[in-house]
């Protein structure tokens, strides 16, 4: 077995010693998806001993849970935190695995999700007018059919007319043909308005779930 796997711990290992139909199209979606290795891994998150949080980590499990009718829903989420590391870019990671989890075996060889870090994204569309890049390529031609896609860290600035016209194209574009949105912020949603504008805030919190972490830092625990 490749002690690399991202599966290992989560595999009946039945199939590590040939090949493996499960890991080629779970590796296939997750590629398409630009999800890393790491971000693959299941990520166990607890609730702070003072019970914080525990509602909204109830309501994600319950998702979780039902995570396939879910998106086939075209249901949306707004995760937002002012403290780092406090779980709102893993859950929208553990919904995604999930789906994967549950259609890998019976979808085609496309992409199904996205997962866009939005500073990121930005900056490399910015890029793109002058060179195109592979990045900003791959998500324009996937980004209307992928079943879901996870916004990540959405409003960290103030952005300007260019950027939002192309964030408002994309994702007024999935919501109106009813595709799923994973949204996260630092930003409570009047920063969020102050940021974004009434047009693309109005598509984000007006248009699904939304969450508020308040327990502390969960990174690094299993």
């Amino acid at each position: 077995m490749n002690e690399d796997c991202w599966l290992k711990n989560n595999c009946n290992r039945v199939d590590c010693d040939k090949f493996c139909m499960r890991y080629y199209k779970l590796n296939y979606l997750y590629n398409s998806a630009l999800i890393s290795d790491k971000q693959r891994q299941h990520l166990a998150l607890r609730i702070d001993a003072d019970g914080s949080d525990s509602e909204a980590f109830s309501q994600l499990k319950q998702i979780e849970n039902n995570i396939e009718d879910f998106i086939k829903e075209g249901n949306n989420i707004y995760i937002y935190s002012k403290q780092a590391g406090c779980g709102k870019t893993s859950w929208t990671l553990r919904l995604i695995q999930a789906y994967f989890n549950k259609i890998w075996f019976k979808c085609s060889l496309s992409c199904k999700g996205l997962f866009i870090n939005v500073p990121k994204f930005l900056l490399s569309l910015k890029d793109n007018l002058s060179e195109k890049n592979e990045y900003i390529e791959h998500i324009k031609e996937n980004i209307l059919d992928a079943d879901v896609v996870i916004w990540d860290d959405i409003g960290t600035k103030v952005i300007t007319s260019f950027e939002s016209e192309n964030l408002l194209s994309m994702i007024d574009a999935r919501i109106s043909s009813n595709k799923s949105n994973f949204f996260t912020s630092n930003l409570n949603e009047d920063e969020l308005h102050e940021a974004l504008g009434d047009r693309l805030y109005s598509r984000i919190v007006n248009s699904g779930l939304t969450f508020k972490f308040v327990g502390s830092d969960k990174r690094g625990v299993k």
